[in-house]
């Protein structure tokens, strides 16, 4: 099998931002476009791979011909990502799951079923922090290959890596990908992977990124048995 083959992997990808609501018509979310995401779909499709991308409300928008070659599942809030994560692992069929989605770390502690009015002085949002949904997918599914992402800012390189290194175990993730979104340029991208053993490879634009991490998966995931039926 060549080392960029997929074929017989079902793989799971969550890609762009998570919605978090403040009343009847506003939220608040996060810059994450989904673009990584679902260029990295393409291309784990084209090498074979059965393809299921849980997409966020960003501002990338797949084409008719993505949706004919991948299985898209469209959400919006964080609470529809957590259960169509857990809803997806409990069925133990996937190779592994590449987690990209910008989760939101926080939400309103209470949400208004009406428009709050405008003209306020001021509106004061208490935030609580959500659950960390990269870290219920072990315990759910041992056996799949956890591909896990940490974006920080204004980084060195050390510190980024050593931060890398923490989530990683944390979550208790096969893979991690680390970058900063500082050092992004239109033609850049830079990122390094990581395992258990420290740096496996540094890229530098998106379309790298996607090829390292296909040879990895090739290597890493899994063939398991698909589920009597596909989610979504």
């Amino acid at each position: 099998m060549s080392t960029r083959d997929l074929t017989g992997r079902r793989l799971l990808i969550t890609a762009g931002p998570t919605w978090a609501p403040l009343d009847a018509v506003r939220h608040i979310s996060n810059f994450s476009t989904g673009g990584t995401g679902l260029e990295l779909a393409r291309a784990c499709a084209a090498a074979g791979a059965d393809l299921t991308l849980l997409l966020g409300p960003g501002r990338v928008v797949p084409t008719a011909a993505d949706r004919r070659a991948l299985r898209i599942v469209d959400f919006e809030t964080f609470d529809d990502l957590h259960a169509l994560v857990r809803a997806a692992m409990r069925e133990r069929c996937y190779a592994a799951i590449l987690h990209l989605a910008a989760v939101a770390d926080y939400r309103p502690a209470s949400v208004a079923k009406e428009k709050t009015a405008s003209g306020r002085s001021e509106w004061v949002i208490r935030l609580v922090p959500t659950p960390k949904i990269v870290d219920e997918i072990k315990p759910l599914d041992p056996d799949i290959c956890l591909v896990k992402f940490k974006l920080e800012v204004g980084r060195t390189p050390e510190a980024l890596l050593a931060i890398a290194g923490e989530s990683r175990a944390r979550s208790d993730a096969d893979l991690i990908v680390a970058n900063d979104r500082a050092m992004f340029t239109p033609t850049r991208h830079p990122a390094w992977i990581l395992d258990a053993d420290g740096v496996l490879a540094q890229t530098e634009t998106r379309a790298e990124l996607c090829d390292a991490l296909i040879r990895l998966l090739a290597e890493r995931a899994p063939i398991r048995a698909a589920p009597a039926e596909a989610l979504g």
